[in-house]
């Protein structure tokens, strides 16, 4: 009687380089839920969330907070208080650290490589100091047909 063996899941891959663009956190603040183009950042790379995003970081969706903001330190700590976005100071624990490696690798997979980076705000870390990421958050099984989209709200 063979028994059925899982095949190991390899890692995410490194996280993806930056696009040429640089932004300012009050150009940053102009992306917002109610702007046409989203942006978010985490550890300083900005993300275009516009497509595939927009019922998640647009206007009345779970994450719309997160818009034209930077949310490393929500992400790193799993909270969705407003007064904590655009958090640039904080000693990140090594749990920390590795939970925002998964949200590089599943902001990466999910919107493609960042479109640029923050130039006027530096965090207390960059992505060089995160280990590999080990998930990509949400993401299925390779059992699975295809990579659920959707973080639920009430995951964060």
């Amino acid at each position: 009687m063979a028994s059925a063996q899982k095949k190991k899941k390899a890692p995410p891959p490194a996280p993806l380089q930056p696009g040429a663009g640089a932004f300012t956190a009050a150009e940053l603040l102009r992306h917002d839920s109610q702007n046409i183009q989203i942006f978010t950042s985490v550890v300083g790379r900005v993300y275009d969330v516009t497509s595939g995003g927009k019922e998640f970081f647009g206007p009345g969706g779970p994450y719309e907070m997160f818009a034209g903001h930077d949310g490393t330190y929500n992400l790193a700590v799993v909270s969705l208080e407003k007064p904590t976005l655009d958090t640039f100071e904080h000693e990140y624990d090594e749990d920390e650290k590795e939970c925002l490696a998964d949200w590089l690798a599943y902001f990466d997979n999910r919107f493609g490589a960042p479109v640029g980076v923050l130039s006027d705000r530096q965090h207390s870390l960059s992505v060089s100091d995160l280990p590999r990421a080990t998930k990509i958050p949400f993401a299925k099984d390779e059992d699975d047909e295809e990579e659920d989209p959707k973080p639920p709200a009430s995951r964060l």
